[in-house]
């Protein structure tokens, strides 16, 4: 009766896990971005794109259980909510780091006014 309750446990959080662990995977490349990347800029942009809206989506059902628990009674812990928050804002400072970097990137490659010859 143990073993069968355990595997359910492990099998109930197994989606979440895989979902969390293709998004990590999906984003992986934009942790250090350089100049050889161009080449695969298309693939990449469309990583990202999945790579975050999977992480929105989880951060949006973490949200409604959290917010709106199913049955009435039920409690939900702190450490749920803590985890919620924290993840949010991992979220958050992870897209803000991609925008600098991409800033960074661009205004690395842009073209001085000095280069042109006029």
């Amino acid at each position: 009766m143990a073993i069968v309750r355990r595997i359910e446990q492990t099998t109930k959080y197994l989606p979440g896990l895989l979902a969390l662990a293709a998004a990590v995977w999906l984003v992986f490349p934009f942790i250090k971005l350089d100049q050889a990347d161009y080449a695969r800029a298309n693939i990449l942009v469309y990583r990202l794109a999945i790579g975050i809206t999977i992480l929105v989506v989880m951060l949006g059902k973490m949200g409604f259980d959290i917010f709106f628990p199913q049955g009435m009674a039920r409690k939900v812990s702190n450490l749920k909510s803590v985890i919620f928050i924290i993840f949010g804002v991992l979220i958050l400072a992870f897209v803000v780091f991609i925008i600098i970097q991409a800033g960074s990137l661009f205004m690395g490659s842009y073209p001085q006014t000095t280069d042109y010859n006029f």
